[in-house]
């Protein structure tokens, strides 16, 4: 029997021994190989070891060809793994214009192209409604479903729902009855839309006496007949009204003559005191973002931040125009600072956070634009752009990264600055014409003719555009092919 064999034992153990070796170190170059996979390392066709990185690519509509540097490799929506380099990449779809990008393909990295908006090659513009008199006003809900547009009478809207294929105007007859007494409206001005999308607040400019004036109201689209006229309860009129944290009863109301800050809800609305010295702010709900000349040196001014209960001095800059923007991306907070004097916007990640910590406060980007005039966060916070004029200058949270680009074609007056129109673009009347551009200034495209005086207003989906045209018209575009819709 061979387990009685001390000879045939042995052997019987050296051969597990040798077994168990192999496969052990099977296992052991399988493992590295993986974590070397998943570092991007590979082997080309000369069996050089090469790192990849892995490139999503997404487009709206889906089904584009995928070009890189010329050759045709997958469709969005796909993943590719392409070597560490350089790349052309080409987006492509019959009906459509082309998407171009150069990009950097870093070893090991995961990059996403989420956001490629592909315009048709020919557009088609319709009269939704024509008007007589140029409108005071067009104004989006939040949720890109309703849109708002005042009437010759003044005192009455259309109420366009966006989410039909057809939308037509519904009136909305204002109540006058929370007018200030013996006014005559003369226009209306978009404040905020409330996070239900049913709550706007307008601020109304009439006449009375000769004298202009102005006061603010709470629309209830829904129910008109519950709106509610702010100033009055108040009973002061705010030189700035904001919503806090989006409520349509929870407000900040700034007297720019006093410098005061102040909060109030409709429950209780006589102004509490907040801040004094206040210069600008700008607020989230939950943190407020502030310019203050309290304490400051001479010709300078300090930009706060309350969280909480605490107050942070987070910068310090030349006394001019704030410029005040913050955002929260991914749980972090982001905070971008500076006055028109500096030339320069300092964007700051958790600030709070690391002055709690008693770390050195520095910005993790300088947006550097001269006497820039307007400072924002996209839709989904990646982004923030400081604009002056044709001059732009981006921050990207997700990959650390800065852009700055000038605008080939100016924009058309009395438009101040480009608006984001998502979280990767912008977008701009030039010329007569709605322009959009990716975030780094590339893909610029042209669109339908489109009034430097309002916005541009798209459905939820981003399938149709509206716009008000210099001859008073509300038109639509669709931003899909016949074969696409």
């Amino acid at each position: 029997m061979d387990f009685l064999d001390p000879q045939k034992q042995k052997a019987h153990a050296t051969r597990l021994a040798i077994g168990y070796a192999v496969i052990g170190l099977t296992l052991l170059l399988g493992t590295t190989i993986l974590l070397y996979q998943a570092y991007g390392f590979g082997i080309d066709r000369n069996g050089r070891v090469i790192q990849n990185g892995l490139v999503f690519f997404s487009s709206q509509p889906a089904g584009a060809k995928i070009l890189v540097n010329g050759q045709n490799r997958a469709a969005t929506n796909t993943r590719l793994i392409l070597a560490a380099g350089g790349y052309t990449v080409q987006l492509q779809r019959i009906g459509y214009n082309t998407w171009r990008r150069a990009i950097t393909v870093d070893g090991g990295s995961v990059e996403r192209f989420d956001y490629p908006f592909l315009v048709p090659t020919t557009l088609t513009t319709a009269v939704t409604k024509q008007y007589t008199e140029a409108p005071s006003f067009a104004s989006q809900s939040n949720d890109h479903h309703w849109l708002m547009i005042p009437t010759i009478s003044q005192d009455q809207l259309d109420l366009y729902d966006l989410s039909v294929a057809k939308p037509v105007a519904k009136p909305l007859v204002l109540p006058t009855a929370i007018f200030a007494a013996g006014t005559a409206t003369t226009g209306w001005v978009p404040v905020v839309w409330a996070s239900d999308n049913r709550h706007v607040i307008l601020q109304r400019l009439y006449q009375r006496g000769g004298q202009a004036g102005s006061e603010y109201v709470l629309l209830d689209r829904q129910d008109p007949a519950q709106s509610q006229n702010l100033t009055t309860l108040l009973g002061f009129n705010p030189s700035q009204l904001e919503l806090k944290g989006g409520a349509y009863d929870q407000y900040y109301a700034y007297d720019q003559n006093a410098q005061q800050l102040f909060t109030a809800t409709l429950k209780k609305p006589t102004p509490v005191p907040l801040l004094q010295d206040v210069l600008g702010f700008e607020t989230d709900g939950t943190t407020v973002l502030y310019a203050t000349a309290d304490g400051a040196p001479a010709g300078r001014v300090f930009i706060r931040m309350i969280v909480g209960a605490k107050t942070y001095t987070i910068h310090e800059s030349l006394a001019g125009m704030p410029l005040l923007a913050l955002a929260n991306y991914r749980g972090i907070r982001y905070v971008a600072v500076g006055t028109n004097a500096d030339n320069k916007v300092f964007v700051y990640k958790d600030p709070a956070a690391t002055l709690d910590s008693k770390q050195v406060l520095v910005p993790i980007e300088i947006l550097k634009t001269t006497a820039a005039n307007y400072v924002a966060f996209s839709t989904n916070a990646r982004f923030v752009v400081a604009e002056d004029g044709q001059q732009f200058t981006v921050y990207d949270a997700e990959t650390n990264k800065g852009y700055a680009f000038t605008a080939k074609a100016p924009l058309d007056v009395p438009q101040l600055h480009a608006a984001w129109m998502d979280g990767f673009h912008l977008d701009y009347v030039s010329s007569g014409k709605l322009n959009i551009l990716d975030f780094d200034g590339t893909n610029v495209q042209a669109l339908s003719a489109a009034s430097p005086s309002y916005l541009p207003f798209f459905t939820q989906n981003y399938h149709t555009l509206y716009t008000l045209d210099a001859n008073k018209a509300l038109t639509s575009t669709p931003l899909l092919t016949p074969a696409d819709q």
